[in-house]
């Protein structure tokens, strides 16, 4: 398992090696680095060939259709990226409800993307009703009051700094606000997805859950953004929906899936998470088994789950076994859970497509973006734990 991380930077430069000095399609890039991890990880061809396969198809159903429908509605109706403050709204709102990946894809027309892929990262860990902000919160038990007390405005400074740092890079378009709506719509059923899966259930049980839940899957959002751009656009535009340019960005998604999943099938980020259980590390651990996770797998609702779940036993050891300890250990959690984005996630890929960066130029400005947003994020909850 240790040889199995070991492996992961080497994949990682290969991956990169083969699109920029080989001019390898990221797919194929990614597709030939996992069998060759998997065969150096002393992986079995069966197991490499089931994990790749169910990894691809979990992307594809949950973020695959929706980067279809976020490119089909900037081909059909949001011809220009939106301006630093419009960005930075749609930012929150998506990082409110949804996976980071999902959200994003609906929001390849809006343009800044290592900025707005940063927005989400910072919602989605720290303000409920995220679901990894209420996942962690759930697992360790903290108050709900008071982790919005310390997560809401902690990200507000985040999220603004953030907006600052986007606005002196480049101008945003023209394009009508209320075109948005395409985008904003899908955006809300999230949220409302987020909101009714809440332990305490505030907007109803049974049949009013299944139907917030059921309607914010990625089918009937994709075609409700879709459909919603073809509305507003006010023409028929065959050209449009004809459009395939989001072709080899949809293989990409469901081959980073797939490599998130073989990662997975090694046990190595189960293992090395463990390592950073020391009571020693106080509110470091949960950061630093999220962030281990996270890296490792990929998904950061694992990891948020994996992480609280090793950390809630060990509370008191840590000293936080109080309101104010269980909410900054939450935070913690959800922070470790932004770093790092890289090649094993869907997020990364969809964000470089956005920026049309290279992969050397996104794991510059993505990972090292999300280390450094997480780092500073963590470094805030550290000086919070001296006062609270």
């Amino acid at each position: 398992m240790i040889l199995a991380a070991l492996l992961l930077p080497v994949a990682v430069l290969a991956i990169v090696v083969a699109i920029q000095r080989l001019r390898l399609p990221p797919f194929l890039a990614v597709m030939g680095a996992i069998v060759a991890y998997g065969i150096a990880a002393q992986m079995t061809w069966q197991s490499i060939g089931k994990a790749f396969g169910l990894g691809f198809v979990s992307a594809l159903e949950q973020v695959g259709l929706l980067v279809v429908a976020g490119s089909l509605a900037g081909t059909l109706l949001l011809k220009r990226p939106l301006n630093a403050a419009g960005a930075g709204v749609l930012g929150v709102l998506a990082g409110l409800g949804g996976a980071p990946a999902a959200a994003l894809a609906l929001l390849q027309p809006a343009g800044r993307a290592v900025a707005l892929l940063l927005t989400i990262l910072i919602v989605q860990a720290l303000v409920v009703p995220s679901p990894l902000a209420v996942a962690a919160m759930s697992v360790l038990h903290a108050n709900l009051g008071t982790t919005l007390s310390i997560g809401l405005p902690l990200a507000l400074v985040l999220v603004v700094a953030l907006g600052l740092w986007s606005a002196r890079r480049e101008r945003g378009g023209e394009t009508p606000s209320w075109h948005w709506l395409a985008i904003v719509v899908p955006l809300a059923l999230l949220i409302a997805q987020a909101v009714a899966q809440m332990p305490t259930e505030p907007l109803g049980k049974g049949g009013a859950r299944e139907l917030y839940t059921g309607i914010s899957r990625a089918l009937f959002l994709a075609v409700l953004a879709i459909a919603l751009a073809m509305a507003l656009s006010r023409r028929w535009q065959p050209e449009g929906l004809a459009d395939t340019r989001w072709a080899t960005l949809l293989l990409t998604v469901g081959a980073a899936g797939g490599l998130a999943r073989v990662l997975d099938e090694t046990g190595m980020a189960e293992l090395l998470a463990e390592r950073a259980m020391d009571p020693r590390l106080g509110l470091l651990a949960p950061f630093l088994a999220a962030a281990i996770v996270k890296t490792m797998q990929g998904n950061p609702l694992s990891a948020v789950l994996t992480a609280s779940g090793m950390v809630e036993p060990m509370l008191p050891a840590l000293g936080l076994d109080s309101a104010s300890g269980r909410a900054l250990a939450a935070a913690a959690t959800g922070v470790g859970a932004m770093a790092v984005v890289h090649v094993n996630d869907p997020l990364f890929w969809i964000a470089a497509d956005m920026g049309k960066l290279s992969p050397a130029r996104a794991l510059l400005l993505i990972t090292g973006g999300s280390a450094v947003v997480a780092a500073a994020a963590m470094i805030a909850l550290l000086g919070l734990r001296l006062v609270l």
